[in-house]
């Protein structure tokens, strides 16, 4: 690289960052490396180095040079919007192809094939779409300068946040014009990860590798387990004491909102924030993202949507109500503090919760060898579409989904326009995912010595993201300093935490409107009447009345008169006047537990009670069925309506919803004989989905 190259680089990083701007110890190298021929660089630093900055020079000085553009393969779209914004602050042209500007698209292609565009971002998933990849892809790969992947470690099955939609960049490379350099970049990946990635990047790959100890962070643990009330009130406490704004991070969607309410209803300025938000809250994840940058909440109460590549440098905490499930996820989402301040506060709590919901997570995160051997058995028979799948398999939508993702990208099925084909006779790996699954499991233990260690918090992340480094212990953290929590919570503040969590925001479900196809009850897909919106008192085994409705379904073969009691006052407050009489979902399993609440039910609402609906059949238990033709088909023709029904407006009582098709189908029976109108009452709703 000449001299003038080097002056030229200097120039433009102190238009963007300020005249007394340098270059960090590696950056400069690994701007070299990217921009020459056939390199191929994975940069591993840690969180606020300025990994972006080496391809966004590398960019510049390329198009300056009259050299090609950059593809950058970037996992979230928060993240793109991030990065398109400083990219503009390097005098780029960037731009992005995804699917919520699908009007742009002609108008962007039409640009990039003038070559007016210096910098293309786009998500892994848009390398597997047929149209990007027969009429975009093969006259842009020519013009390619630099091939970007960040967040590399999605690349890799051993990475905390391993997305199959990455290894699609595998074949991507292999038809990359010879020499086009590849820089993949990211702040999580130990050992294990870099030598995966190298392996799949394959050929002489280099690596950038600095210290990941993080000076302005100071680290505290609470080290025990606590219940959901206390956290929520220690919650309060902590951002009553804490300046700045910062991120609240939770592990479900469910708890955003959760911990939001309170928060507000305690008077803070916070906002919930996950993937589909705006359904929720009619707000957009932008305008959040927007609100926490400019200050204007004290927080965003956020999942993990909100996490690689949010840029705030004076954000001051990132607290965790729930434990993440690794050390490397844990790593990435405290990064976003403390990046142009000298101090953050970082906080860890645990819950009751935690370790149920990481296990989920760890299970569902590959789709189950008998599952992936009932769809391919079904694909042998010929190519079908995947509505054809769902009605023969007993699988959800989204594991089939994964399904056919894994066999797409390791070669096994093919998707055309809509219907699969497959690729011969092999399997998955399905050892790998095990072992893959294992060390998930490690993670999560790790994830726990953490939170109870009594070495410097920032040097046991550091050793456990194998930072080669060996730094010393930090001087800041709650060991280092020997530091004890002040807080003691009041009983009066615990019983008001406590109520909240019964009598939070009620729990709507909402009516079914249409048969799936293929499986219509009547001749139209459309229903003509339909339910009225139901209420669910709890979601299942929740920090609410969730634990009641297990223990008395499971344990005590009754529901308490406290869930009466609840129960009576919720429908109360929505329905005072509009239920003139109460029946229930019949069960051959627990032929008294859901009608012997009911009745009690009935006589708390001053209502009354008839048992009209018989089950005629035996039939699985709906929770063991996995999509909406396989959950209908279940129970048609498994009930009846008998005589003793009334005419007006009834309270319809079953103990738990899941897909809500007994509801859907014992409500169309009833308005069919001639009841005005049908509320569904739930004690619980599943929480599998809510994960």
């Amino acid at each position: 690289m000449t001299t003038e190259l080097i002056v030229h680089a200097q120039q433009l990083l102190a238009q963007v960052l300020g005249k007394d701007a340098q270059f960090r110890p590696g950056q400069w190298e690994a701007i070299q490396a990217a921009m020459q021929p056939g390199q191929r660089l994975i940069v591993v630093q840690r969180t606020g180095w300025g990994k972006s900055l080496v391809y966004f020079m590398a960019t510049r000085l390329n198009r300056d040079a009259k050299r090609g553009m950059t593809i950058l393969i970037s996992p979230l779209l928060s993240l793109m919007r991030n990065q398109i914004d400083a990219a503009r602050r390097f005098g780029l042209c960037a731009e992005r192809i995804d699917s919520t500007n699908s009007a742009d698209h002609a108008d962007i292609v039409a640009r990039l094939l003038r070559d007016e565009v210096d910098l293309l971002l786009i998500s892994p998933e848009r390398l597997g779409n047929q149209q990007f990849r027969e009429q975009v892809w093969p006259s842009l790969k020519k013009r390619i300068g630099l091939m970007v992947i960040d967040e590399v470690h999605c690349i890799s099955d051993w990475g905390h946040d391993f997305r199959p939609d990455y290894r699609r960049v595998m074949h991507i490379l292999d038809e990359l014009p010879p020499g086009t350099p590849v820089l993949g970049t990211t702040a999580t990946a130990n050992n294990r990860v870099i030598n995966d990635i190298c392996e799949i990047l394959g050929g002489e790959v280099r690596v950038s590798r600095g210290s990941l100890t993080r000076s302005s962070l100071q680290l505290y643990v609470f080290p025990e387990v606590q219940p959901a009330a206390y956290r929520l009130v220690l919650l309060s406490h902590l951002l009553a004491s804490i300046k700045g704004s910062g991120i609240i991070y939770c592990t479900t969607t469910r708890d955003c909102l959760i911990v939001s309410n309170w928060l507000k209803q305690e008077g803070f300025n916070v906002e919930p924030y996950f993937s589909d938000v705006e359904a929720e809250i009619k707000i957009n994840r932008v305008e959040l993202e927007q609100k926490l940058i400019r200050n204007e909440v004290k927080a965003l109460v956020a999942s993990v949507a909100l996490g690689m590549g949010f840029d705030k440098p004076d954000l001051g905490f990132v607290i965790h109500y729930q434990m993440p499930g690794s050390i490397i996820g844990y790593y990435q989402q405290i990064g976003r503090a403390g990046r142009g301040i000298d101090n953050a506060h970082i906080v860890l709590m645990r819950g009751e919760e935690d370790r149920e919901i990481q296990e989920f997570f760890i299970e569902s995160a590959f789709p189950k060898p008998v599952e992936v051997r009932q769809v391919m058995s079904t694909l042998r028979h010929g190519p079908t579409t995947r509505s054809e799948l769902l009605h023969t398999v007993n699988v959800s939508k989204s594991v089939l989904d994964k399904i056919l993702l894994h066999l797409e990208i390791e070669g096994l099925a093919h998707d055309e326009n809509g219907v699969i084909t497959l690729m011969g006779d092999g399997l998955p790996d399905f050892e790998r995912w095990n072992r893959v699954q294992a060390q998930r499991y490690d993670e999560l233990a790790q994830m726990e010595a953490y939170a109870t260690t009594h070495d410097c918090l920032m040097r046991f992340l550091a050793r456990a993201l194998e930072d080669p480094t060996n730094p010393p212990p930090c001087g800041r953290c709650k060991n280092c300093r020997g530091l004890q929590s002040r807080f003691v919570i009041t009983p009066e503040r615990l019983l008001a935490a406590t109520d909240y969590l019964l009598r939070g925001n009620p729990i709507w479900i909402e009516p079914r409107k249409q048969w799936p196809r293929r499986d219509m009850v009547t001749k139209g897909a459309i229903l003509k009447t339909t339910n009225e919106r139901g209420l669910a008192l709890s979601y299942y085994n929740d920090a609410g009345y969730g634990k009641l409705v297990r223990s008395g379904k499971y344990v005590d073969g009754r529901f308490s008169d406290e869930l009466v009691i609840a129960s009576a006052d919720l429908i109360a407050a929505h329905w005072k006047d509009s239920l003139d009489w109460v029946t229930n979902v019949p069960s051959t399993r627990h032929p008294n537990l859901v009608a012997d609440f009911a009745k009690r039910l009935a006589q708390r609402l001053n209502l009354p009670y008839r048992a009209v609906i018989t089950c005629v059949r035996e039939y699985p238990e709906q929770k063991t069925m996995q999509n909406t033709h396989q959950q209908l088909n279940n129970i048609i023709g498994a009930f009846s309506v008998g005589d003793g029904w009334l005419p007006g407006s009834v309270l319809l009582v079953d103990d738990i919803i899941d897909s809500g098709w007994t509801l859907t189908l014992l409500g169309w029976h009833l308005r069919e004989l001639g009841v005005a109108r049908v509320y569904p009452f739930v004690l619980a709703r599943a929480t599998s989905g809510q994960y």
